[in-house]
């Protein structure tokens, strides 16, 4: 008995010991390379079993003892395994990429499947969320750039573009002449979207950039150009997590086009006071009167000087940007979920512009047995009050010496800036504040995007997917212009208002069967599928230009007729596809796709087209015994493609012949009607676009050095668009299928670790592409074809090319007239291509302990630009060229002048005839295009990224704040330019345009502020 009880009393006695010793550990597993956690990373403790599961924060909380081993994994990663030191309570683990297993796992392909990357026949990027949101943009299209090899995009500014740029983004160049239809699709978690610029960053888990056609064949027309397949957060089985953050960023304008500030107001020398093109007397720092006497008598005066600095920025505010994002995830073995929300706001660097965005998102899975399910919500709320095209380009044009900053009490009706006072009453040159404040655009947008997804598994081998996906905007717009009256009326302005609804609905439909099996070394799957998409749009604008009071924005409150519009608008297709996928032993793959579309926009004859597609690829570093676990090429994969699709660029109702209705046709209050004047072609069939791609992916060094290469081909035939025709016919135009462009591309990416060890990494990536197009055929044995202004297709030339005037010369010489004129050659001169053909991104990343610095450089070279500002400026005289000799008669340089006759010229050098320098010369030279023409070459600093985690030591003792950050942000920090461009950004351009600088732009933007990230 005392033996039992002794044998009980020491076993209690060693329990206790062993519950002493252990405890609870607590820490986070993360992304080495970038910080971001591994949600669903694991723990083991080998010695107890026990299992710990990372949350989306990648916290975790597990029982060990000291001395316990700890296995942690994840896919894609290195497993590390290390053992518990004494009296250690918190552990966080980073752990390693391994590009060999990541190749297995990691890819989004077509129609949100996830795909081993050693299958795939094309290329496709993965750019992470750390990535994504290095420059804290609010789009994440501009997230994007010079990031992706292939990948291009230009800001272009538009309406919205005051406070938000419009992103043009280009995948391997254009296929079609219709610059509008270049762009790829977008898919968010599986559905087509038609935008995703107002979704949430920091909303996004990953994308994936499927470069071509070819690896996003299963979209057919939609997919010619490209994928992005945005995949949103989610919640991991674990404890709760709350995330927190704020970025707060300032903007500054910057890169305006250079003026002269020598001479100011008035013309052939002599002073005017309200003349507002600089062609007057030299500045001499004396007070001139400025414009006609005040209603209370007195006369304003300017100081008539140069000024210290560039007036012309004091009508630009310090923009400012602010984020701020909160949320929630969790979830256990059966479900999960994500909520976040999103404010916003935005302050332009245009007084008066601002806009706004608040969203919330909800992700949710739940498993029912043998049915995974998975939905998500999403609802974004944006306001915008920009003012239209008009404050920026008043103001380049008028005098050095204006008092910019004083134009902004235009309110004081006694005051010389107000519009009734304003020194000049030239239709191009207005205040630009009263501008900026009487004319405004104004936005209601909200958009609406969801999706449901059912998952159901049949049998091991046969599984069926069926998912709905929703997108929705009602965007209500207001356009105003303010009532000005006066007595004298010569600036009246006359009162307008239009509202405008614009409704979008797009409902996508896919039923998708999957069978996969295994016999022996060799895998097969086969998808089928079908596709519904119903898009449906409702215009409608109602307004008048002629309001009768000032302040009353109402159309009831007007004279005349009302004007406005109202359109409906159906678009509808079936795509029915298919997808089989066979491999050897994991190492060798080959897949073959086929689509067949059918679409409501062309006649039912042509309507449905079919296309198909086969790939392969092959991993010879496991095919290979003896490449098999070789440090020095670690990984090795070839892989090839080819793929037809056809593409449908027309928009709906174009093969219609629409007629429209005209006041007082054919006379008087009769009803009538006119046809449209471009001819519909109801025999227009799809443009076939052809690619062939094939590369080659290397990883070295146990993948601390990972290269891939490829070589793209393709050749868009039977292009759809807009050709000449005789206005005999009726018409001005017709719709043709005729027209073939090729795109020729080489693409690099390099990334590897310089430096890697426990408490310091050195990352560095480059990517390289260039692309080659050239114009092959166009219409009807045409060799060219003006495309839009001095933008050309041109057979045998790359497109787009500017062409543009230039002077008249012999042996490379300008030839002066007897009157010191230069002539012009109209349309003579081929520049080069608008788009840049050499396309570079750089990135680098430090990591040391808990300090990270990241840096994004991008370089584009070998394109032109063509700039709308210089022409203005040289009429006003501002621009610098217009005093480069002083305004005196000079020797036009490097000319000659023809000493024989008109038949039998001959030229000698120019030594005696002097060009005049007045106004009508230099306005003369401002409509020679060449001298508005420059290379596009740049090299900038695209994003600077400066962070800070707090130690784990620092969050000890509280319980709220699992993880915390601070740092600085900046975008646009500096630009090296070609030294002829003295214009602006060459990436900052007009519309849809390439290589088009507009006189409407506003100058580029830099950005730099902080940022905070607080995990509770």
């Amino acid at each position: 008995m005392n033996k039992t009880f002794t044998l009980f009393i020491i076993c209690i006695c060693l329990g206790f010991q062993t519950l002493a010793q252990q405890r609870k550990l607590t820490g986070t597993i993360k992304d080495r390379s970038d910080g971001m956690p591994l949600p669903g990373a694991t723990i083991l403790n080998l010695s107890t079993k026990e299992t710990g599961i990372a949350s989306s924060t990648g916290g975790y909380t597990l029982n060990a003892n000291s001395g316990d081993k700890l296995q942690i994994s994840y896919t894609g990663y290195r497993t590390a395994t290390i053992t518990l030191s004494t009296n250690q309570q918190d552990l966080h683990v980073n752990l390693d990429s391994d590009v060999s297993e990541l190749s297995e796992v990691v890819i989004t392909s077509a129609l949100g499947i996830k795909r081993q990357a050693r299958e795939m026949g094309s290329s496709a990027q993965l750019v992470s969320s750390s990535e994504l949101n290095q420059g804290k943009t609010v789009n994440p299209l501009a997230g994007l750039a010079s990031k992706v090899a292939g990948l291009r995009i230009n800001m272009n500014d538009a309406t919205s573009g005051k406070t938000e740029p419009l992103i043009q983004i280009r995948l391997r160049g254009s296929r079609s002449f219709n610059d509008a239809k270049n762009n790829p699709i977008y898919v968010v978690d599986g559905v087509p979207v038609p935008d995703i610029g107002r979704l949430n960053p920091n909303d996004i888990e990953s994308i994936t950039v499927l470069k071509g056609a070819n690896a996003a064949a299963l979209y057919g027309s939609e997919g010619v150009n490209g994928a992005l397949m945005i995949t949103t957060k989610k919640g991991a089985a674990g404890p709760g997590s709350i995330n927190f953050s704020n970025s707060t960023l300032f903007s500054k304008a910057f890169l305006l086009p250079p003026a002269q500030n020598k001479f100011g107001q008035g013309q052939n020398g002599v002073y005017s006071p309200t003349q507002y093109e600089s062609w007057g007397p030299a500045f001499d720092g004396t007070m001139k009167d400025l414009g006609l006497p005040l209603p209370d008598g007195s006369q304003p005066q300017a100081f008539y000087g140069a000024p210290s600095k560039d007036n012309r920025m004091d009508m630009f505010n310090t923009g400012s940007t602010i984020q701020n994002d909160l949320s929630f995830s969790g979830g256990d073995d059966k479900s999960t979920y994500f909520l976040s929300m999103q404010r916003v706001d935005i302050n332009g660097v245009i007084p008066g512009d601002k806009s706004s965005r608040t969203g919330a998102r909800f992700n949710g899975t739940r498993k029912f047995g043998k049915l995974n399910t998975s939905y998500n919500f999403n609802y974004i709320y944006s306001k915008r009050n920009t003012t239209p095209d008009g404050p920026w380009y008043n103001l380049y044009i008028q005098p050095a010496n204006l008092d910019v900053a004083g134009l902004r009490n235009w309110r004081d009706e006694n005051s010389a800036a107000h519009p009734l006072n304003y020194y000049t009453d030239a239709t191009g040159a207005k205040n630009p504040f009263f501008l900026m404040d009487n004319n405004r655009n104004m936005s209601d947008l909200q958009t609406i995007n969801g999706k449901i997804e059912l998952d159901y598994e049949f049998t091991p081998w046969f599984s069926a997917v069926y998912r709905a996906g929703l997108y929705s905007t009602a965007d209500e717009t207001r356009t105003t212009t303010n009532k000005l009256a006066s007595s004298s009326g010569n600036r009246n302005v006359n009162g307008s208002v239009y509202d405008g609804s614009n409704n979008f609905r797009r409902f996508n439909n896919d039923l998708m069967l999957n069978f996969k099996k295994q016999f022996g070394k060799f895998s097969t799957r086969l998808l089928l599928g079908q596709n519904v998409r119903m898009d449906n749009t409702k215009v409608t604008e109602i307004g008048s230009t002629n309001l009768l009071l000032p302040d009353l924005f109402n159309p009831g409150s007007r004279t005349g007729e009302l004007g406005g519009l109202a359109r409906i608008i159906k678009y509808r297709s079936l795509g029915s596809y298919g997808e089989f996928t066979a491999g050897y032993n994991n190492y060798l793959f080959l897949t073959v796709t086929g689509r067949n579309d059918m679409v409501s926009v062309l006649s039912k004859e042509n309507q449905s087209y079919f296309y198909p597609g086969v790939s392969s690829s092959f991993v010879f570093t496991d095919a290979i015994p003896a490449l098999k676990g070789k440090s020095f090429l670690s990984f090795g994969k070839v892989f090839a493609s080819f793929n037809k699709t056809g593409n449908v660029t027309l928009d709906p109702y174009t093969l219609n012949n629409a007629y429209s209705q005209t006041n007082g046709f054919p006379f008087g209050s009769l009803v009538g009607y006119t046809p449209g004047l471009i001819n519909p072609n109801p025999n227009i069939k799809p443009e076939f676009v052809k690619s062939f791609e094939a590369g080659l992916q290397l990883g070295f060094f146990d993948n601390r050095l990972n290269v891939e290469a490829a070589y793209v081909y393709s050749d868009s035939d039977g292009q759809i668009f807009e050709a000449l025709t005789s206005s005999a016919t009726g018409y001005n135009n017709t719709i043709v299928n005729s027209g073939r462009l090729t795109n020729s591309i080489i693409e690099l990416s390099l990334n590897g670790d310089i430096i890697r060890n426990k408490d310091f990494r050195w990352n560095m990536g480059f990517n390289f592409t260039h692309i080659n197009n050239k114009v092959k055929t166009l219409f009807a044995g045409l060799d060219e074809f003006r495309m839009f202004r001095q933008s050309y297709a041109v057979i045998g030339q790359s497109y787009p090319l500017l062409r543009v005037s230039d002077y008249a010369k012999h042996d490379g010489k300008v030839i002066v007239n007897k009157d010191g004129n230069t002539t012009t050659v109209a349309d003579n001169t081929d520049l080069g291509t608008m788009v840049p053909p050499y396309q570079m991104g750089l990135s680098t990343r430090l990591d040391y302990k808990g300090f990270s610095v990241s840096a994004q450089f991008d370089s584009r070279l070998g394109g032109w630009l063509y700039s709308e500002v210089v022409p203005r400026m040289y009429t006003a005289g501002t621009h610098p060229a217009t005093i480069a000799y002083d305004r005196q008669p000079f020797i036009f340089p490097n000319s000659v002048i023809n000493t024989g006759t008109a038949k039998d010229p001959v030229y000698v050098e120019n030594t005696s005839v002097y060009s005049k320098g007045d106004k009508a010369f230099w306005d003369a030279q401002g409509k020679v295009q060449r001298n508005t023409a420059a290379k596009s070459d740049f090299l900038k600093l695209r994003e600077l990224n400066i962070n800070y985690t707090l130690p784990a030591t620092l969050l000890k003792g509280q319980k709220v704040i699992k993880q915390a950050s601070i740092g600085v942000v900046g975008t646009n920090l500096f630009i090296i330019r070609h030294k002829d461009n003295k214009f602006g950004d060459p990436e900052s351009l007009y519309n849809q345009t390439d290589g088009y600088l507009s006189f409407r732009q506003i100058p580029p933007v830099r950005t730099f502020g902080f940022q905070l990230n607080v995990t509770l």
